[in-house]
This record gives structure tokens, sequence and C-alpha cells, in this order.
């Protein structure tokens, strides 16, 4: 099944997009790098800013899930948020992560990006709760929208966590009604789910989350992708899309598989840690995670560093703040 043979969206949805262009392309999750000391390394957020510009990726997403958002405090994620819309510089869309289980502080983190001059918002259900019921989600999006409804939003499905499903329905009962909704980023991994965002909304920017369905992504219609490993393998996903796009999907898939193949490897590692120590690699300064996430041992990196190298992947500083 492709995504033309998907049923339209809902005959009576008439949405007049508040974005004329829409967002497409490969947008990297940032990694948030912090120092022994466990502070956030402002300087290095600069510096793998300019790295992933350089590569020619199409945006950037900050203190998103990637970028350990649940491990800052207020003051932090909006101080972040700022530093990456003032290093980019207006060079390619920048989306803030806007994440709370309060929607009081998500408004406040909408509006602080707005203020800071970032293209979009990202905001998800609150991920605290196990059950709410549909009425409680969309009450938690309503109260949010109704407060930043001329800032362009995007929702995210997350469906491997049960509660933070983001039912289609949802979605189209809150684009009834607010003109600000842009995009979806999809962290299903679910063709099935891919195909649905695509088929039903096609006047929003789709995004997949998961660097392991890019292809398929592409495939179902969607417009790019939110890449975690592009931190420090920007080219992979980027010769996915850039392939796909130029009309040569058989090669894209190759592209596809070597990408998942790396991140199989990568896994074998704590994941997080491991783009973190990579990143070090690139920007020629040390990156570790805060706790409860673990950094990698003495053995881990070397023995990260030989597998990558059988992959023909050498690390090497590329940039300096």
């Amino acid at each position: 099944m492709t995504a033309k043979n998907l049923p339209k969206k809902h005959p009576s949805l008439k949405v007049e997009v508040l974005i004329i262009r829409k967002f497409a392309g490969i947008f990297v999750s940032i990694l948030t790098p912090f120092n022994e000391k466990n502070e956030i390394d402002y300087e290095t957020i600069k510096s793998q800013i300019e790295f992933l510009i350089g590569k020619g990726v199409h945006g950037i997403v900050t203190c998103g899930v990637n970028g350990e958002f649940s491990s800052l405090t207020l003051n932090e994620r909006k101080k972040v948020i700022k530093t990456t819309v003032n290093a980019v510089k207006g060079r390619v869309p920048v989306i803030a992560g806007a994440y709370s289980n309060s929607y009081k502080e998500a408004i406040d983190l909408v509006n602080y990006a707005e203020q800071c001059g970032a293209t979009a918002a990202l905001i998800m259900r609150p991920f605290f709760f196990r059950k709410p019921t549909d009425e409680g989600v969309f009450n938690y999006f309503y109260n949010i929208l109704e407060q930043v409804n001329k800032f362009p939003i995007f929702l995210c499905n997350l469906p491997i966590y049960k509660p933070l499903e983001l039912k289609p329905e949802i979605i189209e009962n809150l684009l009834q009604k607010y003109n600000n909704i842009v995009g979806i980023k999809d962290l299903s991994n679910q063709t099935e789910i891919i195909l649905k965002y695509a088929g039903m909304f096609e006047e929003l920017s789709v995004f997949v989350g998961s660097d392991r369905a890019i292809y398929n992504g592409l495939n179902a219609g969607t417009d790019g992708a939110i890449s975690a490993l592009g931190n420090i393998l920007p080219e992979f996903p980027l010769r996915i899309y850039n392939t796909y796009q130029a009309g040569n999907t058989d090669k894209a898939w190759i592209e596809q598989e070597s990408l998942i193949g790396i991140r199989a490897v990568l896994q074998k590692f704590p994941l997080r840690a491991a783009q973190k120590f990579l990143l070090s690699k690139i920007t020629g300064r040390e990156s570790f995670v805060r706790p409860p996430l673990r950094n990698l041992t003495t053995e881990e990196r070397e023995n990260l560093l030989i597998i990558l190298n059988e992959f023909g992947l050498q690390f090497q500083e590329e940039i300096t703040v």
C-alpha cells in the first residue's frame, strides 16, 4: 500500500496553515553537551551547530528527547534554546522542544522560543500521567494552543511508550480549531502509523523521528526526518534523503541499511553516552551525560572506536570553538 491509496483527510477538516512553506529535509535533534562537572557546555553547542550546518542539514531541533531535556531545569532549557537560535543565525529553521507535564510550563517555553526567534516549537502529551482520558489529553493541548495560537507548533507522537501515543482523532479535532499546528513528529517506527499520518495530514509537515525509518517515511509520503545519529554522522541521513529525492530509491534503501547497521553497533553501548563521546572526537571538547545516564568506560570508548573503524568510520576533530 502506498500513501496515495489511503483515504484523504476528513472532509470537514478545513485548515489554513499559518506557515505557507512546509518544513522538509533532515533536521537534527541536537545533543546537550555537559562538562565533567555536569554543567552545560554552551560553547560546544555553538560548535556542533557549525558542524551540522556545514554538513548541510536542513534544520535543528533543540531541547528534544535526544537533548536530555528532562535532565535540564527550566532556566537551562531556555538558555539552551537561546544559545541555539543565536548560533544558527537564521541559516536553517530551529524547532524548540517544549515538552512538559505542566501545560503552563509548556506555554512558558513556547513563548520564550518565539521571543528568542525560534521557527517553531514541539510539544507532546504529558509523560508522567499513565492513563489520561482522550478528553484530558485534548484539554492539555487546548490550554496550550489557546495561549500560543500564532506561533508554529509541531505535535509529537511517541507510541512506543503507550501513554504518549497521540491519536489521529485528537489531532483532527485540534486542527479544526487551530491553524498554527504545522507539523507532526512520529516516533512509532511503524510503517502503518507513518502511512496513516502522511495520508491524513497532507497539509502538515510530517517527520519520522527514527533514523531506522527515514526511507520508509519518505516512501510513505513524509517530508523528512528528525535524526539523532545526525549529530555525529549527518552525511548518512542526508544521503538517504537526497538520494531518494533524486529518484534513486534503490540506492536510498542501501544507504538506509547502512545507517541501520551503524545504529545497531552504537546500541551495543549506552547510546546517548556513545553519541556524546563521538561528538567529543568531532568538536575537540569532552562531552558527558547527566545522571541517571552514565558515560562510557575507557574500555567501551576504545571498543567503540575499533568497531566503527571496521565500518570505515574514523572520528577526528573537525571543528573547534
